[in-house]
């Protein structure tokens, strides 16, 4: 009986790691995701407006 708790209480201890360390996963690879977001709207916001049409087809040679 005695040894059936200790193999019990080890299993739950190592599914508790396995949850901990995929909880861990989970995290990073949203921080990652976060990051990269962040990273798209702070060029977004950063970017510069087109050019309307037609502008930079003509040379000005005179320049």
């Amino acid at each position: 009986m005695d040894m059936s708790l200790v193999t019990q209480a080890l299993g739950m201890q190592a599914a508790q790691r396995q949850q901990s360390a995929e909880l861990l996963m989970v995290k990073a690879a949203n921080d990652m995701q976060q990051q990269a977001i962040n990273m798209l709207q702070e060029g977004l916001q950063n970017a510069k407006a087109m050019p309307a049409p037609g502008t930079g087809t003509v040379v000005d040679k005179s320049a």
